[in-house]
């Protein structure tokens, strides 16, 4: 950061003069009138009338959404006063996509500040998944078999005889061990209380040495729907019964494909011949009776994400006022199969008071068994289907957005699902598959979901081919929210909320209950704050970090405080950083302009050192923030690669910067 740094008193002044700029704006797309790419009405309300049912009641339905409502209508009004105040520099930015920062705050893009990774720096760092390594399944077991051999068995960490015998791939040497361990971390242990609980890790902890005298103040709540080791067994040798989807499969006529021949085979002979939907063991009743409408009026919905909407981070946005959380995205297939690392997503924990779980998977007879097993095992307020993840590979198996080309299978799924399941069970839907607006599907699916037994459903204003390029289409969302509420179905609404405004704009609509929001949420978890408060909170970097260091001490309860746990809770903060480094402070943005989603920042200088290397795209600067945050000094052969592209800084917004770094007074 020491090109950024040249300018950090220049930016102070500027920013001392300056002051907090409250903007009060009613815009749902750019930071200054409304955005003109979404699409229009009548292409929208084409579509409607390609792709309605041939149930008349649903064509009229469909037909009387052909416009959006009043409310949404005067929602989405631009706001001519406001827009006068932008001045013409902030406007031919925002034209080009970027975000308008203060002059005194900018830096010119130096080209030479950093150079390019060697081949072989890329290579190492490609370590994170098979797909950035490339290495096959066996060497990547073989290397995670090395590397329980130099760790320590759980049960000698804590003084105990090893129940796993001969089977333990873990080392024995205690003092070997001690010897080879890296140096403990100074900080207190997030297990150690005032109430004398002890740490499951013992000495295997990275912060053992202040076990007998550094204590928190916090008790270690424990986790649900942790997988145990009878179920896990059952699962993965097929001894789970599933009675009701069996009988609900056979009812509607749909044969179980999900399971292999020589599988069917072996729960058949298990089941004494009464067929293969039988099984050798009675699987747990669930006795709860069908729960009513789910209320999402008005509550804070956080996205399911991906790799970054882990437990610890799903904490830290309830600490910020989220109401509604959900899992990360779960295969049906692998939790039918028992797969640890899947069921790890589906954990909760106890301060998450509405909470929902996210599958994904293709075929009826897959989902209505998983829905059983959800229904019996997991602890949740809804099962969510995720019906348009763009993923190619998720595609590729029947899934995500690829249900939405066979509404009739969509349909199966979801009947088989609501029929063996006591738990709500939500549908999350795109426009449609195809980015041509004839094509879009989503107004013919949600009039129709209430009949199939949905509780309710999640709209994304993005189609699969769109992915997330382009701004979310919130005029096809309200004219759909006509047809949920003619039907009875709760609708949600997400895509592009990044300020409390886009979601006042958005729920000002009565048929839409809330917004799901995702990536603001990633960027900025305290937007629900914002929401909450009606305010825009220009928020200062020690309270940024201060989120950072409890989502460290989040990290470590959940996935433990020993090596292997620290290194986690790293990885995943530096996945969450390659998100948070966009977002630019209100107070350095010019006059009168608002902060949206798609806008991309140029480089600037915060108003201290702390905020400049928050803004930093550098892996160092990170890593850096990690040992601030208590993670201590990672191993010199730790190499990180984001797993998502959420890079910042584009050559065109450098080359802006460049340009307006030595220009006079701001205009306007």
């Amino acid at each position: 950061c020491a090109c950024l740094r040249r300018g950090l008193s220049r930016a102070r002044r500027t920013n001392a003069a300056r002051g907090v700029r409250g903007v009060d704006t009613r815009t749902r797309h750019t930071g200054q009138m409304p955005s003109s790419s979404s699409s229009d009405a009548s292409s929208s309300s084409s579509s409607s009338e390609t792709n309605a049912s041939d149930d008349s009641t649903h064509v009229a339905a469909v037909a009387r959404a052909s416009a959006p409502p009043p409310a949404a209508a005067a929602a989405s009004a631009p706001a001519p006063a406001r827009d006068a105040q932008v001045s013409s520099r902030a406007r031919e930015l925002i034209s080009r996509g970027l975000l308008p920062i203060a002059r005194g705050a900018l830096v010119a893009e130096d080209d030479d500040r950093r150079p390019e990774p060697s081949a072989v720096d890329v290579g190492a760092a490609r370590g994170q998944d098979r797909d950035r390594q490339g290495e096959s399944l066996r060497a990547i077991k073989r290397k995670k078999a090395e590397m329980r051999s130099k760790d320590l068995c759980r049960y000698k960490a804590r003084g105990e005889v090893c129940k796993l015998g001969k089977r333990c791939g873990y080392a024995h040497d205690v003092e070997g061990f001690t010897r080879d361990k890296p140096p403990d971390i100074k900080a207190a242990c997030v297990f150690i209380n005032a109430s004398g609980a002890k740490c499951p890790f013992g000495i295997r902890c990275r912060f053992a040495g202040g076990h007998e005298r550094m204590r928190g103040s916090r008790c270690v709540e424990a986790e649900m729907n942790v997988l145990g080791d009878e179920m896990q067994k059952r699962l993965s040798r097929n001894a789970y019964a599933f009675p009701k989807s069996d009988a609900a499969l056979k009812a509607a006529g749909i044969e179980v494909k999900c399971l292999s021949f020589a599988q069917k085979s072996k729960v058949e002979r298990n089941a004494g011949g009464q067929g293969y939907h039988g099984a050798c063991e009675p699987a747990r009743v669930n006795e709860r009776e069908r729960r009513g409408p789910l209320d999402f009026k008005n509550k804070l919905y956080v996205a399911p994400l991906t790799t970054v909407g882990n437990l610890p981070f799903r904490r830290v946005c309830v600490d910020l006022g989220a109401d509604i959380t959900v899992s990360e995205m779960a295969m049906a297939s692998n939790l039918l199969k028992g797969d640890r690392k899947e069921w790890a997503l589906l954990r909760r924990h106890p301060s998450e008071k509405f909470y929902g779980v996210q599958v994904c998977g293709g075929y009826p007879d897959l989902m209505s068994r998983c829905a059983e097993l959800l229904d019996n095992e997991v602890r949740c307020d809804f099962i969510d289907v995720n019906m348009g993840c763009p993923i190619d590979g998720v595609c590729a198996k029947g899934a995500g957005s690829s249900l939405m080309r066979d509404t009739d299978r969509l349909k199966n799924v979801v009947r088989s699902m609501t029929a063996v399941s006591s738990t709500p069970v939500t549908i999350k839907l795109r426009m449609g598959y195809f980015d041509d607006p004839s094509k879009y599907v989503a107004h013919d699916i949600i009039p129709r979901a209430t009949k199939w037994g949905a509780a309710a459903a999640t709209l994304h204003g993005r189609t699969r081919e769109q992915r997330y390029s382009r701004l979310a289409d919130w005029s096809y969302i309200d004219r759909c929210s006509a047809v949920a509420a003619e039907s009875g179905l709760t609708l949600v609404g997400n895509g592009d909320v990044y300020t409390f405004e886009d979601y006042n704009a958005n729920v000002a609509n009565p048929n839409i209950a809330t917004c799901m929001i995702g990536r603001g949420a990633i960027i900025k978890p305290w937007l629900m704050t914002e929401i909450k408060e009606q305010r825009h909170w220009d928020i200062s970097a020690n309270e940024r970090l201060d989120l950072f260091k409890d989502f460290c001490s989040y990290g470590l309860e959940h996935w433990g405080s020993d090596s292997m746990g620290v290194e986690k809770t790293r990885r995943y903060l530096l996945e969450w950083m390659s998100y948070t480094h966009r977002y630019v402070p209100i107070g350095l943005l010019e006059q009168h302009v608002v902060p949206k989603l798609h806008l991309r920042p140029m480089r600037y200088v915060g108003r201290s050192d702390l905020e400049t290397k928050l803004a930093s795209d550098d892996v160092k600067d990170w890593l850096e923030i990690s040992e601030m945050c208590g993670l201590g000094r990672p191993d010199e052969s730790f190499k990180f690669v984001p797993k998502h592209a959420s890079n910042s800084y584009t050559k065109e917004s450098a080359e802006a910067a460049a340009s307006w770094v030595d220009v006079g007074e701001e205009n306007g």
